[in-house]
Formats: C-alpha cells, structure tokens, sequence
C-alpha cells in the first residue's frame, strides 16, 4: 500500500486588484492551491 504525498509545483504568481500577491501552486494527482498575501503599503526594501 502506498501513501501518497503531496508535491506542490509552483504554477505563477499573481496581483489582484486590491494588491494582494496570489501563488498559485498544484500537485501532480490533481489537487491546487491558491495563497494571497497582503503586501505592505510603504517603501520598497532594497535587496
């Protein structure tokens, strides 16, 4: 009997219209995801 885990495969990432950042991401069998973030209003940080 085997087990199946999930692997999520990153698919792209998005903004919404109210700014939010969208990571969209799925697995192999099927199954996907979406995550928002909410990106902070102020000055960007230098990397």
């Amino acid at each position: 009997m085997s087990v199946h885990v999930h692997v999520r495969l990153n698919d792209g990432y998005a903004v919404t219209e109210d700014g939010q950042l969208l990571e969209r991401t799925s697995c192999h069998c099927g199954a996907s995801w979406e995550t928002f973030f909410q990106v902070d209003e102020g000055e960007p940080e230098n990397i």
